[in-house]
């Protein structure tokens, strides 16, 4: 399912930032320096989903192999609570590596909680 709205977060470096400005466009709809100018911006920025691009609609297909390549690059996309929820995933793992096992139950059982709360309780992987 294609959301409304696209959540992102962009990092200071890139590999392929050319890849990141054509998913930009292709999810939202962005002129080309607006997307550019998107790219470059650190910090959560959120924008509406385009139906189309230019003639093409945009498929859940379409949609998430824009996400996969901007993922790919370092970019976290998504709606926001999944960006909170891979936040505190991370900070999780940082705090086991560190070794604050009980700090690090906490919050892994937290993420955990959201994950089966918005899957209605089905088995995860």
């Amino acid at each position: 399912m294609i959301p409304e709205r696209l959540d992102i977060i962009c990092p200071a470096i890139y590999s392929n930032k050319i890849a990141v400005i054509k998913a930009i466009r292709w999810l939202t709809g962005l002129g080309l320096k607006e997307a550019k100018d998107a790219s470059e911006t650190i910090g959560l920025q959120v924008f509406a989903i385009a139906k189309f691009y230019g003639s093409s609609p945009l498929t859940e297909q379409v949609y998430n192999e824009q996400c996969r390549i901007m993922r790919a690059e370092g970019v976290q996309v998504g709606d926001g609570r999944y960006i909170i929820i891979e936040d505190l995933r991370k900070l999780g793992i940082q705090a086991l590596q560190q070794g604050e096992d009980e700090l690090a139950n906490e919050i892994l059982q937290l993420v955990l909680a959201e994950k089966l709360r918005r899957s209605g309780g089905r088995q995860m992987s």
